[in-house]
């Protein structure tokens, strides 16, 4: 049988859009103080099986919204074989289902698939039959929230060969879910298939073939979805003969187009494997993969119709016992999280990385893990790029009677220090794990925590229990690290710009300006330009900041409105009429900038006011005669300082 690792969860990466970035404002980036110091708050731990089984964990995924789904091995006390079971957490709700058993029959390492959709679907995926009488059969069962129930289980695929892998499954945005298994002899001769679930179908599409292997089987297989349909499949075939890998891969661009030829993956070799694909809300796909140096390696294309970038090292020379997909964020940044050997310490340890979208480079590898870690670790990314981690960790190795649950958050960009989920020690059970979990992160970032704790039963061998707690809270509310200020001059006509700098997970800030102390409707650009509205009164901008945790909010000092400067006449005023003794001159007043809403007049004889020629209309009289006649306009606008302009003079007869 060829070595199939863990379906990555990238299915909950892209089910929302990012949060927005606020512009108008200096958003400083939360630190690892912006968690509480100990693990949550959570929930109160929800027991999801009784504590006379045996159970071993398969996965937790949230969906786009928020639902949550668990899935688990469960041996019922005096069984001989397990069961798959699985419950769900409805949007909305903090209330587990009752546990719903999918297949019966299995073994303690049976393999299960689950994925979720941005709209609250999941199916689980698993094989049956026997590749010894020809029976081998993919089953997949789906929930639908709408009738809040299972379905039956459906066959997703059927061979009649030695060899079947169980599918690997990805959901697109529209609740459609694509399946890539590949089956074979058992010896050299292998395809990769793929088949279809449309949104609201039952039935699978017919599967078709995306590659084929004649001289080996395939060694590790996986795919992903975009939102939109766009999807990555990779696989690396195993050569019987030379022993050499071949990477491939295969690309959907849409929902609705067919895949496209099978390509090496440029930058691999006869040495590469163990492949791993994510892709993100904007298209981007990333692959790793295992080199014969043990590095991890990796190559990234921002389109599905784009080409693969550079091989690059993310980790040199790693050896690690279980690993995380690759988790990508919604900007691009991509995070793996591993546990292996560190030859330091001395001990294995939970490590990440994380390549920057920004800088296209690999941060330094970091130690998550202040203990003993018993080789497990889980990694899940929210819409939002939270990266939440949990892993089971003792003191030291020859302490096996502390174990804690250990738990660490990755937001805008930096790590929370680890703390324990359990706040009391497990004991050491024999022949099990005394602490497993399996975490999921929301919509939202917020962590649900699938864990099982096992205890040593008198009679030999141990129970277990399969409980669930959830982040209550991710964040605590933002901190605002400059209050509002408005800069600028406080005169009609000119712009006041509002600052402010905050602090604080997920933040999102939401600008207002004042007019007296109360809100102006529609005002909530950074910069507002003052009108005549505002002149004489005081006028302040407030900034709300606010996350999930709760708000903040900062006031500027008021300022006093003054008047604009002086309207310009644009076009010049001018006279016009008869320039005889005993007809009637007009003051045509030209063009203002800005508008004037009334003018005054004042007509003149040879520069000199004439006693009441104050009307847009003058008549001339004998003492006009020989004289050079004009007048003075004078524009006005309320807010702003008075214009004047005086035309050009005319001669009367």
């Amino acid at each position: 049988m060829a070595l199939k690792i863990r379906r990555p969860k990238t299915a909950a990466v892209a089910l929302a859009a990012s949060v927005a970035a606020v512009s108008w404002g200096t958003a400083l980036p939360s630190a690892a103080a912006g968690y509480t110091a100990s693990a949550g708050p959570w929930s109160a731990a929800v027991a999801l099986t009784g504590a006379d089984g045996q159970q071993s964990l398969i996965d937790v995924q949230a969906a786009g919204d928020g639902a949550a789904f668990a899935l688990w091995r469960d041996k019922a006390a005096g069984a001989t074989g397990w069961d798959f079971r699985t419950a769900v957490r409805p949007a909305g709700t903090a209330t587990w289902s009752a546990p719903h058993t999918l297949a019966t029959g299995r073994d303690k390492n049976s393999a299960a698939v689950l994925a979720v959709s941005a709209d609250g679907r999941a199916v689980v995926s698993w094989l049956d039959g026997s590749g010894a009488d020809g029976s081998l059969v993919a089953l997949a069962a789906g929930w639908n929230p709408a009738q809040a129930a299972w379905s039956a289980p459906a066959v997703l695929a059927v061979w009649d060969g030695l060899d079947m892998s169980t599918p690997r499954l990805a959901a697109a945005a529209d609740g459609s879910f694509t399946a890539v298994w590949d089956q074979g002899d058992g010896y050299r001769n292998y395809d990769v298939r793929t088949a279809v679930l449309a949104p609201g179908d039952r039935a699978w599409s017919a599967p078709r073939t995306l590659g084929s292997a004649t001289t080996g089987s395939v060694w590790s297989i996986d795919v992903a979805v975009a939102p939109g349909g766009a999807a990555t499949a990779v696989w690396d075939e195993l050569s019987r003969f030379t022993g050499e890998h071949t990477v491939s891969t295969a690309t959907r661009t849409s929902a609705r187009s067919g895949w496209g030829s099978v390509s090496v993956l440029p930058g691999t070799d006869a040495a590469s494997s163990n492949v791993q694909v994510a892709m993100d809300a904007k298209n981007a796909s990333t692959v790793l993969w295992r080199n014969g140096a043990d590095d991890l390696k990796s190559a990234t294309r921002t389109a599905p119709s784009g080409s693969w970038s550079a091989a690059q090292t993310a980790v040199s020379a790693v050896s690690y016992s279980d690993g995380s997909e690759p988790l990508a964020a919604p900007n691009g940044d991509v995070t793996y999280v591993w546990t292996g050997w560190s030859p330091t310490a001395g001990v294995p340890v939970v490590q990440t990385v994380t390549r920057t979208a920004g800088t296209g480079t690999w941060s330094a590898p970091k130690t998550l893990s202040t203990g003993y870690v018993n080789w497990r670790v889980d990694a899940s990314i929210g819409a939002d790029g939270t990266v939440q981690v949990v892993w089971p960790q003792s003191p030291g190795i020859d302490n096996g009677n502390d174990n804690y649950l250990e738990w660490a958050v990755r937001a805008d960009g930096t790590w929370s220090r680890a703390t324990a989920v359990n706040s009391t020690p497990v004991a050491a059970v024999p022949g099990t794990d005394a602490l497993a979990g399996e975490v999921a992160a929301g919509p939202d970032g917020r962590a649900t925590v699938l864990w099982r704790k096992a205890e040593y039963a008198a009679s030999g061998g141990y129970t277990s229990q399969v409980w669930s707690e959830s982040q209550t809270l991710l964040m605590v509310k933002p901190q605002l690290t400059a209050s509002a200020a408005v800069s600028g001059t406080a005169r009609t006509g000119s712009a006041l710009t509002c600052s402010a700098a905050w602090k604080g997970t997920n933040a999102k800030a939401v600008l207002s300006w004042l007019r007296d102390g109360a809100v102006i409707s529609g005002a909530t650009a950074k910069t507002r330009v003052l009108t005549s509205a505002d002149y004489a009164h005081k006028v302040s901008c407030r900034v709300t900041v606010s996350n999930g945790a709760g708000s903040v909010a900062s006031t500027s000092p008021a300022r006093k409105v003054e008047a604009g400067p002086a309207l310009k006449a644009t076009t010049a005023p001018s006279v016009s009429g008869s320039v005889k003794v005993g007809h009637k001159l007009n003051a045509a007043r030209g063009a203002w900038s800005p508008s004037a809403t009334s003018y005054t007049y004042q007509w003149k004889r040879n520069g000199k006011p004439v006693k009441g020629a104050t009307k847009s209309a003058y008549a001339l009289v004998k003492a006009d005669r020989g004289q050079k006649i004009t007048f003075r306009i004078t524009a006005h606008r309320n807010g702003w300082t008075d214009g004047t302009a005086t035309a050009k003079p005319v001669t009367v007869r």
